[in-house]
């Protein structure tokens, strides 16, 4: 396949909030600048941010405008996925967490499919209904749930190529759509992602290069990350992500937790928290980038598709304590960038907790972990994909 002669579009699920996958997404614009990316509906917020790229929305964009809740629209997004039109386009890349992978292209063309996770709530996460869906809609929205199953399904079966962002994820897609796929991780940006130095050579450690800093000075940075006296829970705080799990342990150990993030449980947290737990919002990735290098130990309970925080940490010198399935067993190193537990079992945490030893575990190490999972790396092994289609 020439690439250079195709012509090539990119299509994503929909640009409402910033996070792992948007990052993916701006990856693959890095490789294939010229493609047009096609998108549901997009956030005015983000407009700014992504002003220079031909970004086409679907008619639903006209509704969101007005009501921007994505979730509402439940019923007619299939209608909406098929409206978009790729007639003209040789290759299409799409990457999704949800429906976007149902697009239909032309005949003896090539759909690949960057897979975060089949729809988390059509096909492991029956909950979700009834955390993101007001009372007077969820006896439509588990009809729609029954009738877009088959509908996803069916989408998936016309995807050329699927590529999984983790074994996780590979495992899903082969239960949920009986398609094989390969795994391509997605990154860390070690760029954004360092350690917070001590002050004593921190105005040393600037005047190296950024995207080096990590590099360059492996063994002077294990020495100097600036560690504090707090543990650190991030992420957004839905139910589903077994954060209060955490919040009653700390509250029956009394340790300063420190809580980033916002979402749908954010308040019921508070309510039950006591005062060593301190809760910081929504905070900017600079902010959380100095919170991962303080703390003794990043917290991370859920079941990810793919374990991308704890890299994060890894990157800053912060080890993680997580429970051991999902994407975090391909992320976190046992004993070397971090420590598992086996159960939602809350004298099980506290255990683990007391029994942390953030000397244990070397800066260097965590780096060189998060190295591994760089974006050259990721762009590196997509257009090798590509070009051997």
């Amino acid at each position: 396949m020439n690439i250079s002669k195709l012509n090539i579009a990119l299509a994503h699920d929909s640009l409402t909030q910033l996070g792992g996958a948007e990052r993916v997404l701006e990856a693959l614009h890095e490789i294939y600048p010229q493609a047009p990316v096609f998108v549901l509906v997009q956030n005015k917020k983000l407009k700014d941010k992504y002003k220079t790229w031909d970004i086409r929305t679907s008619w639903l964009q006209i509704f969101y405008n007005i009501f921007p809740k994505l979730q509402y629209y439940l019923p007619v997004i299939p209608l909406a996925v098929s409206s978009l039109d790729f007639k003209g386009y040789d290759l299409v890349i799409s990457t999704s967490s949800g429906f976007i992978k149902n697009i239909t292209v032309p005949k003896n063309r090539v759909h690949i499919n960057y897979c975060h996770t089949p729809a988390r709530f059509l096909w492991s996460e029956p909950e979700y209904v009834d955390q993101e869906v007001p009372t007077i809609l969820k006896p439509l929205a588990k009809l729609c749930i029954k009738l877009m199953k088959k509908w996803d399904y069916n989408g998936a079966q016309r995807v050329n190529y699927f590529i999984s962002n983790s074994a996780e994820v590979q495992k899903r897609v082969k239960q949920f759509y009986n398609r094989e796929s390969v795994v391509i991780y997605p990154f860390v940006d070690l760029s954004l992602w360092e350690p917070v130095l001590t002050s004593a050579i921190a105005s040393a450690a600037e005047a190296i290069p950024s995207q080096k800093k990590i590099a360059s000075s492996d063994a002077l940075l294990a020495m100097t990350v600036k560690k504090q006296d707090y543990f650190l829970l991030a992420g957004r705080l839905q139910a589903h992500k077994k954060n209060e799990l955490v919040i009653e342990a700390f509250n029956e150990l009394g340790l300063p937790l420190h809580v980033a993030g916002t979402g749908r449980q954010e308040e019921y947290l508070k309510s039950i928290a006591k005062n060593n737990i301190k809760f910081l919002g929504k905070i900017s990735d600079r902010e959380l980038r100095n919170e991962y290098s303080g703390a003794l130990a990043y917290i991370y309970p859920q079941i990810e598709d793919f374990g991308l925080m704890p890299l994060e940490a890894a990157a800053c010198g912060t080890a993680t304590l997580a429970y051991d399935k999902g994407g975090s067993l391909e992320t976190i190193v046992r004993g070397v960038t971090g420590e598992f537990f086996s159960s939602y079992n809350k004298d099980e945490i506290k255990k683990a907790i007391l029994a942390w030893n953030y000397k244990k575990y070397s800066a260097e190490n965590l780096q060189q972990q998060a190295k591994k999972f760089s974006k050259e790396k990721f762009k590196k092994s997509f257009m090798e994909f590509v070009s051997k289609l």
